[in-house]
């Protein structure tokens, strides 16, 4: 009689065991949904600030005012001359699309590079010294080529339709970044023997006053010869234990391009904006586009963790929300405001003066003009600078 009764408590104490297993599993799977959800949410936060970025930066590469031109400001005194132009972002389709307007003044604040700022205010001064200009130019032409990428780069993909530049932007320009960054080291190991003539420069410029003036170190100055030599076998040699500096030189330089792009300052609906203000607006004017592919992940989640009867109640509390019978405006496009036709998406263009006048006065010799009259003409435009 004692078997059947011991068999029936050990089946419930099994029975017991079963069921608080069953709780547990189906605790940590809750847990675990949550724990999926909050991180969908902060990666698609961060994804779509980023979206918000790039379409702010792409406007910038369309308006031509990133420091391209090593022969212009802010690398040398010359100022260039940049076409103003408003530039076309959260565009309708349509017949007529129309646009808000967004323009990036070539003014004080916009026209500043504190990096570049200070290489050229150091190339100027007196004391110059050729073994400093010999790393600022590696860091400044790395900075100018990799300013250069990113302007052709990103003015290109300003032509994409603003909906897929918004959706695949950021993974599109991770790719391409991590391609600049390997020319960059490829491209600095080059400048790193290609600078080198640095070594047999010198600046003869005892005054302390006014601009540093260079002479080549010819084999007359017996000394200071001899050390430009030893010192340009000693980089020579030296370059494998260098591979550090440039990977810091190629990280230091793509940073600084990235952050300054960011840094740039804009006017939309006559007010002076940050790029923050249009990351709002991505989500703002972005937001059934980024709830849509937020409740699909919050969706596939739930098929994952908790089974198949709460993933489809939860597609027909989505479908419900959708068609508005339960009136949430998660879906619910919004207006926006101070639309008018899309205008032209060509990069403005931008002008050197010291190049344009070389050209014009290279174009008008082929042509036939007078020379003696071409000089004139040059030193009077010259003059009203």
């Amino acid at each position: 009689m004692s078997e059947p009764s011991n068999t029936s408590a050990i089946d419930e104490k099994k029975k017991e065991e079963s069921n608080s297993s069953d709780k547990g599993d189906y605790l940590k799977n809750i847990i675990s949904f949550m724990t999926s959800v909050i991180v969908m949410f902060i990666v698609i936060t961060i994804y779509y600030t980023g979206s918000g970025l790039l379409l702010y930066v792409c406007k910038l590469a369309q308006s031509n005012i990133l420091p391209t031109e090593v022969r212009c400001w802010p690398y040398t005194d010359t100022k260039p001359d940049i076409q103003p132009i408003k530039t076309n972002i959260f565009t309708t389709g349509g017949d007529s699309p129309s646009s808000m307007k967004l323009s990036f003044p070539y003014n004080e604040y916009n026209s500043k590079n504190y990096v570049i700022d200070m290489f050229r205010e150091y190339k100027n001064d007196s004391n110059s010294n050729f073994l400093a200009n010999y790393f600022i130019s590696l860091i400044e032409t790395i900075i100018n080529f990799n300013y250069s990428a990113f302007n052709k780069i990103l003015d290109m993909l300003n032509g994409m339709p603003e909906t897929l530049l918004v959706i695949f932007g950021p993974l599109i320009v991770a790719f391409i970044s991590i391609i600049i960054f390997i020319i960059d080291h490829l491209y600095l190991i080059y400048l790193w023997f290609a600078q080198l003539g640095w070594f047999f420069k010198s600046n003869t410029n005892d005054s302390g006053k006014g601009a540093p003036k260079w002479e080549d170190v010819t084999f007359g100055w017996t000394f200071r010869y001899w050390s430009a030599i030893w010192l340009a076998i000693i980089f020579v040699m030296g370059f494998f234990f260098a591979l550090p500096v440039i990977s810091i030189l190629a990280a230091f330089s793509m940073s600084w391009c990235i952050f300054s792009c960011i840094a740039y300052k804009a006017e939309m609906g006559g007010k002076t904006i940050s790029a923050l203000q249009i990351i709002r607006d991505v989500f703002k004017y972005y937001k059934s586009t980024i709830m849509g592919i937020f409740s699909f992940s919050v969706i596939v989640s739930t098929f994952s963790y908790l089974g198949n009867i709460p993933g489809i109640f939860s597609i027909l509390v989505l479908g419900l929300i959708y068609f508005g019978i339960i009136t949430l405006d998660t879906f619910n496009p919004i207006i926006k405001d101070n639309m008018t036709p899309v205008v032209s998406f060509h990069q403005a263009k931008k002008i050197c003066s010291k190049g344009v006048l070389k050209q014009r006065f290279l174009e008008n010799i082929l042509k036939g003009g007078n020379i003696t009259k071409e000089i004139k003409n040059a030193g009077k435009i010259l003059s009203s600078k």
